[in-house]
């Protein structure tokens, strides 16, 4: 007979969560993929694709295989449910809000617009100027109606005459919606009036026309239409269309409500045509002026005040932005006057215009600043905002002729604030300001610090952590980054830091070259033939971090949503020793099999920021180079890193076969979910890129939750 070994259990070694996991995991295996070699020849380069076949969804096997990865995924974190849940408990706890909250309103003409949440959705109200009495108040919409649908209402408008709605029902997961009209005067429209496929719209100053824009097979915006009320869409009027299928196409009304606008843009052009609001279609076509034709790196954005064009623009390699104006009659680029710019590590995100002042919404060194320009006297102030780290946003200013300027503010201890700054008396005060409950953010600290990247250029990082915190390499580390698009990662409201904050963690965002944190050359240095500085910034981040002292790479963990899951994919080919666990989130991981097929929604629009493969071998070899689905290693060592990867099948911005192929792969080249080394595909079935944004109790429940779970089991155990 065998004598049989005793077994000790050291708890200091080898935990309750490991024990049970060990059982529960004992009769599941990750499933493994079938390979079929697909080979193609690039520029005499050969490239294999054994996983090809996952692109198409309407392959069984396909969905057989997120079947079985679904199952998985479920087996491995059925042991983490009461943590999911006490994070449930603990996020929702932290966002209840009073009950009964005085509207934010916003007034136009004789009317006071605001909206009610209710448990069913969101009502949309107004009241007559003065009238505070709900015997008054006039719903316009329910939301109700939508609950449970997946479906929500994008954007809504009123007409200029206050007496028609306009909005806009999006389906979950759809880049395009139905748009609907309701007559608020007392009847509905004539007929079951709405219009299909649209993309965005504005009403005409008449009120009597409503113009929009609507997208072909590829969810490519590329038509404006006209459409009079009351009237059947197949008579619409054909304003424009676009030819250049790395355009999109949408329509503005400037401020004033003078003119029409037609944008067409690319990542890095621009092209506008205008004409008059109040055009009467029953006469003759109305003339589009075009503001300046398009040319390679050309952007510019059009609105109008007192007879002229104020113009925000990068032209004349101006690339962090300036504003200048034209006079209606003389504007084409030669006639262009500067009136205001910002320094080199400041950039021009926005601008709002009113009766007397122009409100322009900047950024220095990724940090909000907002300035106030005065039309008469030229002089220009700068608004002391009521924290440092933080975001603002425009809010919705409606009334040209106010002195009123409207602004949200959120910063990482801190929900989203709404402040209303009075532009003639400089003064600013809260309209409204929610507190985080069960949080006490004086224990918690926000501040900047730089690291080297490896041509020596400063990367910035801002660190949220306990003020406590001890330089003793023992603290868990969540790093957060994007690089791409020129998207700067902002210190704002996140939901899911509080409970790892609260836990002991730093929250560190990476500001990596491919942003735009420092100016739109930080984004220039991080594209193209740029883009492995932001991997490396990346990389460069996380050895500082340890290096002084904030962790060690058994408690490093990293979250990269969309193409910030390429720059996270790409650094942990590169730095696998550097990981403990990653979330890589409806990840861009297979941008070349993207790039090499030109029919793919949004492909042609893109090579602006990975270049064109199919065009130039040296992009090819490049973006091959650093690619994470063709750059997985071979080698069969032991992974010291837990991986969760979640997709969504009707995601129209990340294909869901990007994580797809990538996990398969894993799954073949580096087999092992040994040690505790997860690798997990959560696929929606449901949902779109975004998920449940539009959903905070979902959203907490299927998404946060979840992340937050996997991240604290596999980090803090």
């Amino acid at each position: 007979m065998q004598k049989l070994t005793p077994i000790y259990l050291s708890f200091h070694s080898f935990t309750i969560n490991d024990f049970i996991n060990l059982v529960q995991r004992k009769g599941y295996k990750p499933p493994i993929p079938k390979q079929i070699p697909n080979n193609s020849m690039y520029f005499g380069i050969k490239r294999s694709d054994e996983f090809q076949w996952m692109q198409n969804p309407k392959n069984r096997d396909v969905l057989k295989y997120i079947k079985a990865e679904n199952e998985y995924t479920e087996s491995v974190m059925r042991s983490t449910k009461v943590l999911q849940q006490r994070l449930v408990y603990e996020l929702r706890k932290k966002l209840i809000i009073p009950r009964i909250m005085a509207p934010i309103k916003t007034y136009a003409d004789e009317y006071e617009y605001y909206t009610i949440l209710t448990k069913y959705g969101i009502k949309y109200c107004r009241n007559k100027k003065g009238f505070s009495s709900t015997s008054t108040e006039e719903v316009l919409l329910d939301s109700k109606w939508l609950r449970g649908t997946n479906k929500l209402i994008r954007s809504l408008l009123i007409s200029p005459d206050h007496n028609k709605l306009a909005y806009l029902v999006e389906q979950e997961g759809e880049e395009t919606g139905v748009l609907h009209f309701k007559n608020l005067s007392g009847n509905s429209i004539s007929y079951d009036e709405k219009l299909e496929n649209v993309f965005n719209f504005v009403w005409g100053s008449n009120s009597k026309i409503i113009y929009y824009t609507i997208s072909d097979e590829q969810l490519r915006p590329y038509k404006v239409y006209a459409h009079y009320i009351g009237s059947l869409s197949k008579y619409d009027i054909l304003i424009y269309e676009e030819k250049d299928k790395s355009s999109f196409v949408d329509i503005t009304v400037t401020k004033d409500k003078s003119f029409i606008t037609v944008n067409s843009n690319g990542f890095s052009t621009s092209e506008i045509r205008v004409f008059d609001a109040y055009h009467d279609f029953s006469k003759e076509f109305p003339e589009l002026r075009l503001i300046e034709p398009r040319s390679p790196g050309l952007e510019y954005y059009v609105d109008h005040h007192n007879g002229f064009l104020y113009i925000l623009t990068n032209a004349d390699n101006t690339r962090n932005f300036k504003l200048v104006r034209a006079s209606l009659e003389n504007y084409d680029k030669k006639n262009w006057e500067t009136i205001f710019s910002v320094k080199d590590n400041e950039k021009i995100e926005d601008i709002d215009i009113f009766r007397k002042f122009a409100v322009i919404f900047a950024k220095k060194e990724g940090l909000p600043i907002i300035f106030c320009y005065n039309f008469d006297s030229c002089e220009v102030h700068q608004i002391e905002l009521p924290t440092k780290f933080c975001v603002v946003s425009p809010e919705t200013n409606i009334d040209y002729d106010t002195d009123i300027v409207r602004f949200t503010c959120d910063s990482p201890f801190a929900h989203q604030s709404i402040y209303e700054y009075n532009m003639e008396t400089r003064k600013l005060h809260s309209v409204r300001s929610n507190p985080i409950h069960n949080f006490d953010s004086t224990l918690y600290t926000c501040y900047r610090i730089y690291a080297n990247a490896l041509d020596g250029v400063k990367i910035p990082i801002t660190l949220l952590h306990k003020k406590s915190l001890d330089l003793d390499n023992k603290n868990p580390l969540l790093i957060r980054s994007y690089g791409a698009y020129g998207v700067s990662i902002e210190p704002d409201f996140q939901l899911e830091h509080l409970p790892l904050l609260e836990r002991g963690w730093i929250i560190a965002l990476a500001h990596v070259r491919g942003g735009s944190e420092v100016g739109y050359t930080w984004y220039d240095q991080g594209r193209l033939m740029n883009k492995r500085n932001s991997i490396t910034d990346l990389i460069s981040v996380i050895k500082y971090l340890i290096g002084a002292g904030y962790s060690n790479p058994s408690l490093v963990a990293s979250i990269g949503v969309s193409a910030g899951g390429l720059l996270l994919g790409a650094a942990f080919n590169m730095r696998p020793d550097l990981f403990r666990a990653i979330v890589l989130r409806v990840p861009f991981l297979d941008p070349l099999s993207s790039m090499l097929n030109s029919d793919l929604p949004l492909t042609r629009v893109e090579y602006n920021e990975w270049g064109n493969p199919l065009e130039n071998k040296e992009a090819y070899e490049y973006l091959a180079s650093y690619a994470p689905y063709d750059n997985i290693s071979t080698l069969k060592s032991q992974r010291t890193c837990s991986i969760l990867v979640t997709a969504a099948m009707k995601d129209q911005r990340v294909s869901y076969w990007h994580p797809l192929k990538w996990v398969a792969r894993m799954r073949t080249r580096q087999p092992s979910d040994k040690n505790d080394n997860l690798l997990i595909l959560k696929v929606d079935m449901e949902r779109g890129h975004f998920g449940a944004e539009t959903d905070q109790s979902n959203r907490i429940k299927d998404v946060v939750a979840f992340e937050l779970a996997f991240l604290i089991s596999q980090v803090q155990k």
